[in-house]
């Protein structure tokens, strides 16, 4: 008992460890995941910044330049521009605005800081060409501004993108990676749970439901079903019997002077004389008869198929091989038994076992050691008067 609740407790703290890491790596992957989300989520906007300065680089040009020949209503849209860029470059570089959180890598800072023509530089001096021109109508800052953007802008743009889409798919990637490896570990210990803690807990489930099972219908001494299993079972094979028209016997044994026996020799070789019968007659019975320990030196017999001939050949084989039983350390021993068949009339299991046991009675009363068979008795014909 003590080694079973080693075990148990062994299990239940395995499993309690095995759900537990399982509750951590599920928040795990989940983390992961929002990371995931959110690192695509920031790399999206960053790129569409990226991208959005290039696009701005050429409509500031082409304003300009609507500007220059004259169209004065390009004036507001070219500052407007200017504006977004200026305020798209700060955010860029700077972040904590237009949805940009993640600071500059090393990579992109150095392309905008770092080099004989940083980005950043340029974008600010490009922007404040193309301001100076929009307010003054400065032409050297227009021929600045504008051959900047349709030569060493729009590149350094286009690289700024792909820095940021290569970090992007780079973060993405190491990302996806430790969500593999925590999954993998995820169904790793879910197998190991269940190797180790569930497969174990299902056999120690079945053993003990086998065990109580067992306590449920099993006498302990004999190992034989006890007398709730025989009259379950045997009201089963009573139905079983009427549906298919077929014969069923029921045999009562009591082993003989048991009370002497135990007052002789003491409990423990009782207790040895009732085993060895039980040895005895499984080695008796077919497969498919029922037996059941009824009382202390008492037992049951049904025998589904057989007649009266059937029953009081089993009844007597039975009888004999007990009368012939030598065993050392256990006592010469002998039974009677009663036998009777199933009748139309009988109403139940009861019935048939009450007939049986005034078979038994009648053969204890003959000097015991014997089998003694009761027929049912035929109903007595409508109208007739009994006679004292």
């Amino acid at each position: 008992m003590t080694a079973d609740r080693n075990v148990v407790s062994r299990l239940t703290a395995g499993y309690v460890i095995a759900l537990t890491l399982i509750a951590l790596l599920s928040g795990g992957v989940h983390l992961l995941l929002d990371n995931v989300i959110t690192e695509q989520r920031d790399a999206a906007t960053i790129i569409n910044i990226a991208g959005r300065q290039r696009m701005l680089s050429q409509r500031i040009a082409l304003l300009g330049t609507d500007l220059r020949q004259g169209d004065e209503t390009a004036r507001q849209p070219l500052l407007d521009a200017i504006t977004l860029m200026r305020r798209s470059q700060d955010a860029l570089v700077q972040g904590n605005d237009l949805g940009i959180s993640n600071p500059l890598s090393a990579r992109a800072r150095a392309h905008y800081f770092d080099g004989p023509a940083p980005l950043d530089i340029n974008v600010r001096t490009f922007l404040g060409e193309a301001e100076r021109f929009a307010i003054n109508r400065d032409e050297l800052a227009y021929q600045r501004f504008h051959t900047a953007a349709r030569t060493t802008l729009l590149p350094a743009l286009d690289q700024a993108v792909s820095i940021f889409e290569a970090e992007a798919n780079g973060r993405t990637r190491w990302l996806q990676q430790a969500q593999q490896v925590v999954l993998a570990i995820l169904l790793t210990t879910l197998l190991a749970e269940a190797v180790f803690i569930f497969r174990p807990m299902v056999t120690r489930i079945r053993l003990y439901a086998g065990r109580l099972f067992d306590l449920a219908t099993r006498d302990g001494l004999t190992g034989l079903p006890n007398r709730r299993y025989l009259m379950d079972n045997g009201e089963a094979a009573l139905i079983q019997a009427r549906r298919d028209g077929t014969d069923l016997s029921c045999l009562l044994v009591d082993l003989d002077h048991f009370k002497a026996i135990n007052d002789k020799h003491g409990h423990a070789t009782g207790d040895a004389v009732l085993v060895r019968f039980s040895e005895l007659v499984q080695a008796t019975l077919r497969q498919g008869d029922l037996i059941g320990r009824t009382g202390g030196e008492e037992f049951a017999i049904l025998l589904p198929g057989a007649g009266e001939a059937g029953a009081l050949l089993v009844a007597e084989k039975l009888r004999a091989m007990l009368e012939a039983d030598r065993r050392e350390g256990v006592p010469a021993f002998t039974a009677s038994i009663g036998a009777t068949t199933l009748c139309p009339d009988d109403r139940g299991l009861a019935d048939l076992m009450s007939r049986a046991d005034a078979a038994l009675y009648v053969a204890k009363g003959l000097g015991r050691n014997r089998v003694r068979f009761e027929a049912a008795r035929p109903p007595e014909p409508r109208g007739a008067v009994s006679v004292a």
